[in-house]
């Protein structure tokens, strides 16, 4: 059956790194068809739920294909929902692929293919200051009910205030840091589509700001309407609430672990201690639990040593997120219980279709989640290993 694109366009518009953070976005299915005069054959990536699960580029496939055609600078694509029988050959987050594609690349470890890049400084690259821009699908202008402008460099959020605002980024790019000993510490970048503030933020009266934010270039956001998104969460089942309410937390928890290393006060030992395993990385584990006493600890268990992540107690949710793009448990990271650790099953694709029924701001704020606390995983875990071999 022959399939009509879902989207289509050049490189030079659209990167490989933008492509995949869109089709992620929407958690689509299909088939990514990349096509350059340089190239004799086209690069295909293949997509499960938006997370790529296998590529192919001239005679190599797998992880290896997928890194090389982040080195395709001039070509054109298209996108197909289609279904095929490919095996899980990649197990990495797209933003996980994203962060090492981007870094090889400029470390001449991938080979470029066309024209060139751009301006370094250009605001619609996937990449600045070394760090990834976090985007998002389009804005569901549904929940939009004012606009704000702000002119470089100016303050957003200050860590440590109190607000009660979450916006949607519609131009520009801002910057997420956190307060640490040394001064302040850069997290992430994020751009058109993606999110400013927590969860917490519209649930919580004078809920206490966790990060701060400021703008980078002329930026403007979008206000999104606080009590229709507190009204649709109170639809939600206990579960789904839980899970978002667990994210948010775990997107906290995984931005102090990072902090913590950069500076070099994480004490690695104490977090797994007196724990056992409760999930293997890189087990086969296909369910979802919800914690309902105890306490468990994320941990990457990298070549360096074990990379702390999150700490997640009561009504914490872990386990298999086969719908979104976390880069956790269980393929990249282990999870230890505590001796007195109960938990309640949830099931992941009841959870998902309850989520997939939600209006597309809530879907994006989720989907939002799983990419930040990707990448900063991702970053955490380097400048661990960067700490450990020296």
């Amino acid at each position: 059956m022959i399939t009509t694109a879902e989207l289509s366009g050049k490189l030079e518009f659209l990167s490989l790194a933008d492509l995949l953070q869109l089709i992620g976005g929407n958690g689509s299915t299909g088939v990514l068809r990349i096509r350059s005069r340089y190239a004799a054959a086209p690069g295909v990536i293949y997509f499960a739920n938006g997370n790529p699960v296998d590529a192919s580029a001239g005679d190599i496939s797998g992880l290896d294909a997928l890194y090389s055609l982040f080195g395709w600078k001039d070509g054109e694509f298209e996108f197909r929902r289609e279904r095929f029988s490919k095996r899980k050959a990649i197990v990495q987050s797209r933003m996980e692929i994203i962060l090492d594609g981007l870094r090889m690349l400029d470390d001449g470890k991938i080979k470029p293919l066309g024209q060139d890049m751009g301006d370094p400084e250009d605001p619609h690259r996937a990449q600045i200051d070394g760090l990834p821009v976090i985007k998002g699908p389009m804005v569901d202008y549904m929940f939009v009910v004012d606009e704000e402008s702000f002119v470089d460099g100016q303050e957003i959020i200050v860590e440590g205030k109190h607000g009660t605002w979450i916006w949607v980024v519609l131009e520009g790019i801002i910057e997420v840091m956190k307060n640490s000993p040394h001064g302040q510490k850069k997290i992430i970048n994020i751009g058109e589509g993606g999110f400013v503030g927590s969860v917490a933020s519209f649930l919580v009266g004078g809920s206490v700001r966790t990060a701060s934010v400021r703008a980078r270039g002329n930026v403007q956001l979008g206000v999104l309407d606080s009590q229709r998104l507190a009204i649709e969460f109170a639809k939600m089942s206990g579960d789904a609430k839980a899970t978002i309410l667990s994210l948010d937390r775990r997107l906290k928890e995984v931005n102090e672990s990072l902090v913590a290393i950069q500076t070099r006060s994480l004490n690695v030992a104490s977090y797994v201690r007196d724990k056992k395993p409760v999930i293997q990385q890189g087990q086969a584990e296909d369910r979802l639990f919800r914690i309902t006493q105890g306490e468990v600890c994320v941990v990457r268990q990298a070549n360096t040593g074990n990379v702390p992540l999150a700490r997640l107690g009561r009504d914490g949710i872990f386990g298999s997120f086969s719908f979104l793009p976390l880069g956790h448990e269980p393929d990249n990271a282990s999870v230890f219980g505590t001796g007195d650790l109960k938990v309640s099953r949830i099931d992941p694709d009841v959870l998902s279709e309850e989520f997939n029924t939600l209006p597309a701001t809530f879907c994006n704020l989720i989907d939002h989640l799983g990419s930040c606390i990707s990448v900063t995983t991702n970053i955490a875990c380097q400048a661990f290993s960067g700490h450990r071999s020296r």
